[in-house]
C-alpha cells in the first residue's frame, strides 16, 4: 500500500513472552515495512537512526533491538536498495567495557554486519547547524552531517517509557542526532543557567516545572529543525517487546506485539503512546507538541491503517492491540520512586522533590505524590 503522509500505520506479530533472541523482530520488522510503497531515492544514504543511548545487552529492551533494525534493512534491500547504501546509526554514551556496555555485547555489531549494512556511530563525527524557524529555546542545533546529508531518514525507537520524557518514541529519539553538549536536553544546560535552580523549579503555568517546559519545547524544538531537513523521513517503532520504569535499569519488559510506523512523527508517539496504556492526551510533551501546532494528539483524529488487510482501524479496534495496564514510567524520589500519572490520568511533575522544596520555600504547599519503596526490574 502507499505510503500516506501523516496516516499512521500499524503492523503486529503474536508474542506472549517478554523476551525473544532476534527472529520474532525480524518478522516485525518486514511485517512493517515489507507491504509499504516507499518512494526510495535511487542514490545516496538510506539511514536507519537506533536507539541506542547506553549499550546495554538487547534484550534488556533498553536500546533498539538490533535484530529489528536487521529486519529493516533486509526489507529496505528486498525494495532494491543495495545494503552499502544502508547505514545504522546514533549519537549514544560510546562503549564503556567496564560495565558491559559495548556494540559487541548489545548484538548491534554481529546484526547489522550480517545484513551487509554499515554500523556508524555518530560521536565525534562533524555537524552542521540547523536552523530552528520560531525555536523557543534553541535557534539553531548541530546535527550530524551523517543525518543532514542522507537521501533517507529512517527513525527506529523503542517502545519504552523514560523518567522525564514519559513515553520514549519517535520525538525523544531525535536526541541522538544532535552534537554534543547541545544533545543533552535531558540536563540543565548553559542556556537554562540564567534561570536559576529556584526558577526553574517552580511550577509554570502547564503545572510543570520551567525545567520540564523548557525541555518540552527543546524537544519541539529538534522536531522543527529535523522537519526542515530536505530528506524524506520515516519513523518505523519497535514495539515487539516494551519496557515500563525510568528507561535504563529500572524497570521490568512487557509483551505488546506491535510496531507503528508514519512519517508524522507527534502522530506516531499520540498513537504508541495511547497503545502503550497511557494517555497521549495527557503526556507533557504530546501536549506541547499539540500547542505548537506540529500534529494532532487526539487518537480519533489520526487515521491508523492495519498494514496487513489495509482496513482503516476504529478505537475498538485499536483496543486489541493496547496494553490492558498502562506501562508506567516512574521517577526516582526520596523514599523510592513514583509513578508520573497519577490515577486520574494526569501527569506529576519530573523531580518531584526539587518542585517541592521549592514550593516550601514560596510558601505553598506541595503538590501530592504517592511513593513507593521500589521499582521491580529485570
Amino acid at each position: 500500500m502507499k505510503l500516506t503522509d501523516d496516516v499512521v500505520y500499524l503492523a503486529r506479530v503474536p508474542i506472549d513472552t517478554n523476551v525473544d533472541s532476534g527472529p520474532r523482530y525480524r518478522e516485525l520488522a518486514h511485517a512493517a515495512l515489507d507491504n509499504l510503497d516507499l518512494d526510495l531515492p535511487a542514490t545516496g544514504r538510506i539511514m536507519l537512526k537506533a536507539n541506542a543511548t547506553v549499550l546495554f545487552p538487547a534484550e534488556k529492551r533498553v536500546i533498539t533491538h538490533p535484530h529489528f533494525l536487521a529486519g529493516l534493512a533486509e526489507s529496505f534491500i528486498g525494495k532494491g536498495v543495495s545494503a552499502s547504501r544502508i547505514d545504522v546509526g546514533d549519537g549514544q554514551s560510546g562503549e564503556n567495557p567496564d560495565a558491559g556496555h559495548t556494540w559487541d555485547k548489545s548484538g548491534y555489531t554481529e546484526a547489522i554486519a550480517g545484513t551487509g549494512a554499515t554500523l556508524l556511530p555518530f560521536n565525534d563525527t562533524p555537524v552542521r547547524d540547523i536552523e530552528v524557524a520560531g525555536g523557543v529555546v534553541f535557534q539553531r542545533y548541530p546535527v550530524y552531517t551523517a543525518v543532514t546529508d542522507c537521501a533517507y531518514l529512517v527513525n527506529v525507537p523503542l517502545a519504552k517509557c523514560h523518567n522525564l520524557g514519559c513515553t520514549t518514541l519517535s520525538i525523544k529519539n531525535l536526541m541522538g542526532i544532535l552534537g554534543r553538549p547541545e544533545r543533552h536536553l535531558c540536563a540543565v544546560q548553559t542556556c537554562d543557567e540564567p534561570f536559576g535552580e529556584e526558577a526553574l523549579f517552580r511550577l509554570g503555568d502547564s503545572g510543570y516545572s520551567v525545567f520540564e517546559e523548557r525541555f518540552y519545547h527543546k524537544l519541539c524544538d529538534l522536531l522543527v529543525a529535523t522537519r526542515s531537513l530536505s530528506m524524506p523521513r520515516l519513523t518505523v517503532v519497535d514495539g515487539l517487546i516494551g519496557r515500563d520504569g525510568t528507561a535504563f535499569n529500572e524497570g521490568r519488559n512487557w509483551p505488546l506485539g506491535w510496531s507503528v510506523v508514519g512519517t508524522n512523527e507527534v502522530h506516531v508517539d499520540t498513537v504508541g503512546t495511547w497503545l502503550m496504556g497511557l494517555d497521549p492526551e495527557a503526556t507533557p510533551y504530546l501536549q506541547f507538541a499539540a500547542a505548537r501546532d506540529l500534529g494532532s494528539i487526539r487518537l480519533a483524529a489520526i487515521d491508523v491503517v492495519d498494514l496487513a488487510t489495509g482496513d482503516l482501524l476504529d478505537t475498538a479496534a485499536l483496543k486489541a492491540a493496547r496494553h490492558a495496564t498502562p506501562l508506567m514510567p516512574v521517577s526516582r524520589c526520596e523514599g523510592g520512586y513514583y509513578a508520573r500519572y497519577r490515577a486520574d490520568g494526569s501527569a506529576v511533575p519530573w523531580r518531584i522533590d526539587d518542585v517541592n522544596a521549592q514550593r516550601r520555600k514560596d510558601g505553598l504547599e506541595p503538590v501530592p505524590v504517592d511513593v513507593f519503596a521500589s521499582q521491580a526490574t529485570e
